[in-house]
């Protein structure tokens, strides 16, 4: 049933294009992102360079789940969509690295969940998470437009990977820059801005549940201004050492998910053991497959600035 919703919606959708796409070729394609693979679908004219690539899985759940969905108002949704997105993007900022390179920014990932893809694409290890590296193609305020950098771009630069790696670490605190707060200050954040939405009892709970929760002021969240993609911003240059010095502790890291980390003091009061049981639990009910990292949890000795896992206890 999925693959003749796409290949319906692959012989139908230019009839709802307008006429300047009544010679574009269209695509069907496995696109493969980090964390997860879909079936994309391209609709490229003849003067683009670059075409966006549509989340056919996305759309067919769309298509399953909602009431009184048709296929005409699905190739509607999808025309909107490519042609919001057709703005062409300057290749010269991205094939040109003189540009590129201050547009560079690292993301993180789970190593092994994303093995195969890694094969093409120039990273480093930091135990099981692969940093990996995005050029910024544009952010507004749609969200972040961005290309992963694989290994024929990188041959295309003419640099080394330790090169790529040196300067994403000089551009990815301009181009994302980090964030650290208390967990509790984000949930009263999310608090506030769902307020409206709430009824009087709804907000009562919630606001309570924030009371009770006798650890949130322990963890602090790091993630970016922008809140995509954030996890990587723990691998800023001294973020660590900075960490360990405002919280005079050595402390635990937990992979909350690809947009933050969570960063807890070890006083010495909670094992390596029950961290990485709560972060399981958390991976398992309520992080989605595309957003998750992995079941570990890591430490930082501040002492002999070392980040590693966590010892079982």
């Amino acid at each position: 049933m999925f693959l003749e919703f796409v290949n319906e919606v692959k012989d139908n959708i230019k009839h709802f294009l307008p006429g300047s796409y009544r010679n574009a070729e269209v695509f069907v394609m496995d696109y493969r992102k980090l964390n997860t693979t879909y079936k994309g679908l391209m609709v490229k004219r003849e003067d683009e360079t670059i075409a966006p690539i549509i989340n056919m899985n996305q759309f067919y759940k769309a298509y399953q789940n909602q009431p009184g969905a048709t296929m005409e108002s699905i190739y509607r949704r999808i025309a909107d969509v490519i042609m919001e997105a057709s703005i062409q993007v300057n290749l010269k900022s991205i094939m040109d690295y003189d540009i590129a390179k201050d547009n560079l920014f690292i993301r993180v990932s789970s190593a092994e969940r994303n093995k195969d893809m890694l094969v093409n694409v120039p990273h480093q290890l930091k135990e099981d998470l692969a940093i990996t590296y995005h050029v910024d193609v544009s952010m507004d305020e749609k969200g972040l437009g961005s290309m992963l950098i694989n290994n024929d771009l990188l041959k295309q630069y003419g640099i080394t990977a330790e090169q790529l790696h040196e300067d994403a670490m000089k551009s990815s605190p301009h181009i994302m820059a980090p964030e650290v707060f208390s967990l509790g200050a984000m949930m009263e954040e999310m608090v506030e801005k769902d307020l409206f939405m709430m009824t009087s009892e709804e907000r009562e709970m919630l606001q309570e549940s924030i009371r009770k929760s006798a650890q949130m002021s322990s963890f602090f969240v790091v993630t970016n201004q922008q809140r995509i993609g954030g996890a990587g911003a723990l691998f800023y240059p001294k973020m660590m050492d900075n960490l360990g010095e405002v919280l005079g502790h050595d402390y635990f890291i937990l992979p909350s998910s690809i947009h933050e980390m969570l960063v807890l003091p070890d006083n010495g009061k909670i094992s390596a053991d029950e961290l990485r049981m709560m972060v399981t639990e958390v991976n398992a009910t309520q992080v989605s497959p595309a957003e998750r990292l992995t079941d570990d949890v890591y430490y930082f000795d501040t002492k002999n600035h070392t980040f590693g896992k966590a010892e079982r206890v």
